[in-house]
């Protein structure tokens, strides 16, 4: 899943870059902290912050993301097929 996460990372870093979407730069971010979250999950599994594993706190702001990006590109489609 490391590998899936950083390969995802970097594609959707290039394509933020290369077509200038919001939407592509928040999937990367997505993408860069389940990365981390997992790096965290193999290196320290039992690490904790105020009594909740430590990787959570990178996993729940990455679905914050996820869901940013997937609806505002959604919204761009929608407005791309009305224009």
């Amino acid at each position: 899943m490391l590998y899936v996460f950083a390969i995802h990372f970097l594609v959707f870093t290039w394509l933020a870059v290369k077509r200038k979407r919001l939407a592509s730069a928040l999937a990367a971010g997505a993408f860069f902290l389940l990365f981390l979250a997992i790096g965290v999950r193999l290196r320290l599994p039992e690490s904790y912050l105020m009594g909740i594993h430590s990787y959570w706190f990178l996993r729940i702001p990455a679905w914050g993301l996820a869901v940013a990006g997937l609806s505002l590109g959604w919204r761009q489609r929608k407005n791309k097929e009305k224009a």
